[in-house]
């Protein structure tokens, strides 16, 4: 492998070079915070030599290359050249545009202008809407890429014309000195940019410089899983038409991913779908797992299960995605354990899933195997907030490894009750279950388990065929002791106690207001409402009724309705 190593000022760098970003470099991403930091670095060091690190290549031809590692920087560099480029024209200095221009855009051979970026990802945008001096001309469309270079673009002037603004308003000198001085300013920006030094490291072909990004950034943490992962494919992988198989399947994969409502992480999605099939890895090991399994003959296979994994992975989270109606059950139960904010489960659960839109496994299956594994966590992990030393995601991987490799409904079906029987031998106690359900509460004041608590109240609810008014996603919590009956914080950890609430439609809400119990419970009966008999010949609820309620639902919750 040969390398060449040279100390270059970023005005050496741009005259005479087309830098192409090829298909393995991740989209450029730099966000506000770090625009904003670039732009204080510059500022800061005006007119002094500043080190922005190293930056590799590989060529591709005469005057051509490739960047392997430095692309986010070089982007950033250029975007702000062209909006120093801008302020030149806007202060009417068109002469010093063109001439920083000079640096953007080169004429090649048959004096056709080129660009010194040359990008599939954003283009046309970045080269009609920043690169170019003039309007642009070719239509383009506006993705998440393309919002990041606009916003940065905007950050630049916007500090620029702040900058400029200041000396032009200078009322102690004359407008003509004003003007100067801003101009002299905007110089004094570009050639601190220009002066910008870096070590340009340079190899002679792609399979070195394949190698060198991997390398760089498996040593630090410039680059994430996800970008690793699709340089490996697209070393594997080369393209066989004017389609490039990995650039359009890892982008599918990307934007199913960051397309959800849900945050989403592409690195986590990568080591469950990993655990779901092969190995129990952590996301630090996941990239090293890869490799060693992926090769040239099976490349294409591991992409094409990604792209698929993608969809059903992001339907466990999102689960407004995929679902039908039909299939609303499950849904139900990917969305509580939503509410559990629990994770171990999801590479077993992508199993399931993954076998049951391949046709292994049926939905009653699905359903009854997500059914138990909410309840399982609905104790374990709602409840109670049970920790696990690290058995239960391997567990649930070791499970969702063998859901991937059987081939039929019936032997599916014998490792989901293998998992059931885990899931009941690691069943927490019932001292343990009533004393967390206790805590399990909600006021204004206490209000960050509003979630669960609606999803108790509407479990329950159903289990005791309360007759519902309205659907029961649009019900509200009402405190048959009102909260305003609470002379302290400590009145509001029995007020907010299940056994003190109830779920009903707004209308009723509206009706029962802040009524003592007694009305309540008489507008309840009246719409329809069905109360526990603890309550009746009760004219006045207090703590002793309240807490007695409390746990008899905890024991209908532990022994009848989440019971595995």
């Amino acid at each position: 492998m040969k390398i060449e190593s040279q100390d270059k000022r970023i005005d050496e760098l741009l005259k005479g070079n087309i830098f192409l970003i090829p298909r393995f470099q991740r989209e450029y991403s730099w966000e506000p915070d770090h625009i904003t930091a670039f732009w204080f670095d510059i500022i800061e060091n005006m007119a002094e030599p500043y080190f922005i690190g190293a930056m590799v290549v590989y060529k591709v031809e005469r005057s051509t290359l490739a960047v392997v590692d430095g692309q986010q920087r070089l982007t950033t560099i250029t975007i702000l050249l062209c909006a120093i480029r801008e302020a030149f024209k806007d202060i009417g200095r068109p002469d010093l545009a063109e001439g920083l221009q000079a640096y953007i855009e080169q004429k090649d051979r048959e004096n056709k202008t080129v660009y010194i970026l040359k990008t599939e990802s954003s283009f046309p945008f970045l080269q009609e809407e920043i690169l170019k001096s003039d309007a642009a001309e070719v239509p383009f469309n506006i993705g998440r890429e393309e919002e990041a270079i606009q916003k940065a673009y905007e950050i630049f002037k916007s500090n620029i014309a702040e900058e400029v603004s200041g000396y032009l308003e200078n009322k102690e000198q004359t407008a003509d000195d004003n003007q100067n001085d801003a101009i002299a300013w905007l110089s004094k920006l570009r050639d601190t940019v220009f002066d910008l030094n870096l070590i340009l490291v340079t190899l002679d072909n792609e399979d070195d410089a394949y190698l060198i990004f991997e390398t760089l950034n498996t040593r630090g943490k410039d680059l994430a899983l996800a970008d690793l992962l699709r340089n490996h494919f697209a070393k594997l992988i080369r393209p066989a038409s004017e389609v490039d198989q990995v650039k359009e399947k890892w982008s599918k994969v990307h934007d199913t991913i960051k397309s959800s409502p849900v945050q989403l992480d592409a690195d986590t999605f990568i080591v469950h779908s990993w655990q779901s099939r092969y190995d129990f890895v952590t996301k630090a090991k996941a990239f090293q797992k890869v490799k060693d399994r992926v090769n040239k003959k099976n490349a294409k296979s591991h992409l094409d299960r990604f792209v698929s994994d993608a969809e059903q992975w992001r339907s466990i989270f999102d689960t407004e995605y995929l679902w039908t109606k039909s299939e609303k059950e499950a849904a139900r139960s990917l969305k509580a354990l939503r509410t559990f904010k629990v994770v171990q489960p999801a590479p077993g659960i992508l199993s399931l899933v993954r076998a049951y839109r391949d046709k292994v496994i049926k939905y009653k299956t699905l359903r009854n195997a997500l059914s138990n594994i909410e309840k399982f966590h609905f104790a374990f992990n709602a409840v109670t907030s049970s920790r696990s030393s690290g058995g239960i995601s391997g567990m649930y991987s070791s499970f969702g490894r063998q859901i991937f490799d059987c081939s039929n409904s019936r032997e599916a079906a014998n490792i989901i009750a293998g998992l059931v029987s885990k899931l009941q031998e690691r069943e927490v106690s019932g001292s343990e279950f009533d004393a967390g359900f206790e805590q399990v509460i909600f006021t204004n004041k206490h209000s960050s388990q509003k979630a669960l608590v609606q999803y108790i109240l509407r479990k329950v609810a159903i289990f005791e065929s309360q007759p519902f008014i309205g659907e029961t996603d649009d019900l509200t919590i009402e405190h048959l002791l009102p909260q305003s009956s609470s002379k302290s914080d400590e009145d509001h950890l029995v007020l907010g106690q299940i056994g003190n609430l109830i779920l009903v439609d707004q209308k009723t809400n509206e009706m029962l207001s802040t009524n003592n119990f007694k009305e309540k419970k008489g507008i309840l009966e009246s719409r329809g409402y069905k109360l526990p008999e603890l309550f009746e010949g009760v004219e006045k609820l207090n703590e002793e009724v309240i807490r007695e309620n409390t746990q008899r639902i905890s024991n209908l919750a532990r022994e009848e309705i989440w019971k595995v």
